[in-house]
């Protein structure tokens, strides 16, 4: 992890009251190991290659600790399973419609969105989900 962040991921165990136990160390480190945003059941994987006894659930569990908390984020769709980044800025991602793989997009703030929202309703925003679908290089013509 760099600096910044893993002062700020210690920060937010310190003001959760949790502590970063070697379970959702393991969690971390599978994440920042992983292309893309992977399911809890590609994370479970990954952390079972260095600790074979680990429970799905306990990766179930640390996940909801580590989302709760801020340290990371999770995106949802219809027919995919629940996919986490660490990644908690706020930016876009593309979600193939066939295999169901995520990425996120370069160089488009959606943060002006969120601005240009707030200043044109009365809402108070507390977060922006957009769904980009299509096909990934992997899946176009197989559709």
């Amino acid at each position: 992890m760099v600096e910044k962040t893993h002062h700020d991921m210690k920060d937010k165990f310190r003001r959760s009251g949790y502590t970063l136990t070697a379970q959702r160390r393991a969690v971390l480190e599978a994440l920042e190991g992983t292309q893309g945003h992977p399911s809890a059941e590609e994370v479970y994987l990954r952390v079972k290659k260095n600790n074979p006894r680990v429970a799905l659930g306990t990766v179930y569990q640390a996940l909801s600790v580590l989302e709760e908390i801020g340290v990371i984020g999770s995106k949802r769709w219809a027919e995919s399973p629940t996919r986490y980044d660490l990644n908690t800025e706020h930016h876009l991602d593309v979600h193939c419609c066939s295999c169901g793989g995520v990425a996120e997009v370069p160089g488009v703030d959606i943060g002006d969105l969120e601005a240009r929202v707030q200043e044109n309703t009365p809402y108070e925003i507390k977060s922006t989900r957009l769904v980009i679908e299509g096909y990934c290089p992997g899946c176009q013509g197989k559709a």
